[in-house]
């Protein structure tokens, strides 16, 4: 109950403190006769200007953390698309963790819920009149499994006690807290009345103690709201962008029908995980047999070395530092046309993981290799906007025949070029960039002349797709969870009718 302010209680306060006021002064008298004053007020200053200081920390430092943090991350091997959508999730949890009666108001916990599924949901689906329901019943069950699964853990690892509190045990605590606060008040009255400075004592002490209680709940709030909207964002992510599998594998652990197809026809062994798979692209006459070779450590003529046919051919790739690959040769384009070649790279643009465009340095005709390019941005762009684009990296070939053509006395360095040749060769590969819309450190430059040594193979392009492994490992998780879904479609179904013909079988 409030505390009113009398002249009575003013009176009782000010005799109070009046013994209090004269022993200071008495004590400050006594120092001042010992020659100390000076010392004691320095003291008393100090002590001051620390208390300040300290409360003055604190108020800046960060809060104390409680409980362990409910540490959420966005999966590596999400789209492009689904990253976006995470970004703007942890703005919304930044926005959202000063409301603490979020998950106290059904009516606020619902709209939160809701906000963000839609907030995800438009990003997958935003043509659809109703995005939010855009997934099969099956992966929303599954989606709820995973939730309850994620939220036990926490539960169980980071709450003290949550697995010996029973529910019942809370209900009765409160129930306890309710009956004590009904007597709350007579007490109050009865403490003021006889025991005021102990009364007084114990406000003092309960405000401290709630301040603090406060404190504790208000940032336990902060991060089960933080929790609470990134790991169901996260698991919406999963839904919306078609991540959730219904069979519980690792997507890259099952080899694909092109792969099976492929090391079937080398002869090569079966292996535990997807391999790497490169595409190698260029026109008629750009170096794209001299490539492989190179790649295969051996440099032969490429004339007649790999059929020209509309056909892609495959290869096994094994290399130190490099996991099991498979080198996928096209038919070159541009001069030598064939009727199926079209159609058929372009099966092969959503089932490889790093496309090699091979570019003639020599030649400044490279409209064709752009308009490759693009449409393959454009496919990724319309057709699978759930995959990421394959990793472009550009080879500059035949830099030997640069001006000066009769000067050949590698190395050369593109960054910082000494010589006519070296900047002739930046000059190439700056333009290739910009002609095929790649970053000027996605064009490597290298020598496959028939004859001598392969020049800038181990020091500057398998280096170079080293570095974008990590992005190329993204692009084969996605192709194979596409593939592994499109799989687990179809088996759903054929499960489906077999329990249905067992049905109508037992019916009849």
């Amino acid at each position: 109950m409030p505390i009113q302010i009398t002249r009575f209680g003013i009176t009782v306060t000010v005799l109070f403190l009046l013994p209090w006021l004269a022993l200071i002064v008495l004590g400050a008298y006594q120092l001042w006769q010992q020659g100390w004053i000076y010392q004691g007020i320095g003291i008393l200053s100090a002590n001051i200007a620390l208390v300040y200081a300290l409360l003055h920390w604190r108020s800046k430092a960060a809060k104390p953390v409680f409980i362990e943090p409910f540490s959420i991350q966005a999966n590596p091997n999400w789209s492009d698309k689904a990253q976006l959508a995470w970004r703007e999730l942890e703005l919304l949890s930044e926005s959202r963790q000063a409301e603490t009666d979020l998950l106290t108001d059904p009516g606020k916990a619902l709209k939160l819920t809701n906000d963000i599924l839609m907030l995800v949901a438009r990003h997958f689906h935003a043509d659809s009149k109703y995005p939010v329901l855009e997934f099969p019943l099956p992966y929303l069950l599954k989606l709820i499994v995973l939730v309850c699964n994620d939220i036990q853990h926490d539960v169980l690892d980071k709450i003290p006690g949550s697995h010996a509190v029973r529910v019942g045990d809370l209900l009765r605590v409160k129930q306890t807290v309710d009956t004590l606060n009904k007597f709350k008040s007579i007490f109050n009255i009865g403490n003021w009345l006889f025991n005021w400075s102990g009364a007084a004592l114990a406000k003092a002490r309960g405000l401290l103690v709630s301040k603090g209680m406060y404190t504790v709940t208000n940032e336990i709030s902060k991060r089960l709201i933080s929790a609470y909207i990134n790991k169901l964002g996260y698991y919406a992510i999963q839904l919306y962008s078609g991540q959730i599998s219904l069979d519980d594998i690792v997507p890259t652990e099952i080899l694909t029908a092109q792969s099976k197809e492929d090391i079937a026809e080398n002869a090569a062994r079966q292996q535990a995980i997807e391999p790497l798979r490169l595409l190698i692209l260029g026109q008629v006459s750009s170096g794209k047999s001299s490539l492989i070779n190179a790649l295969f450590g051996e440099i032969k003529s490429a004339e007649g070395l790999l059929p020209t046919t509309a056909e892609i051919t495959p290869y096994i790739l094994e290399r130190d530092g490099l996991q099991q690959a498979i080198l996928l040769d096209s038919a070159g384009y541009g001069g030598l046309t064939h009727d199926s070649a079209p159609e058929a790279l372009k099966q092969q643009w959503a089932k490889v993981d790093v496309i090699l465009m091979v570019c003639n340095a020599t030649q400044a005709a490279r409209q064709i290799d752009a308009a490759q390019l693009e449409a393959i941005r454009r496919y990724f762009q319309e057709q699978c906007p759930n995959q990421a684009l394959p990793v472009i990296i550009a080879v500059a070939t035949q830099i030997d025949r640069l001006r000066p053509i009769r000067e050949w006395q590698p190395p050369y360095n593109i960054d910082q070029p000494y010589n006519a040749k070296a900047h002739n060769i930046r000059q190439a590969c700056e333009a290739i960039a910009e002609d095929l819309r790649l970053p000027l450190d996605c064009v490597v430059p290298v020598c496959l002349a028939p004859g001598q040594a392969a020049y800038n193979i181990e020091d500057g392009l398998m280096p170079l797709i080293h570095e974008h492994l990590n992005e190329a490992q993204r692009v084969r998780y996605l192709r194979c969870l596409r593939q592994q879904q499109a799989e687990g479609y179809w088996r759903q179904w054929r499960k489906q009718a077999q329990q249905a013909g067992r049905l109508i079988f037992r019916s009849g």
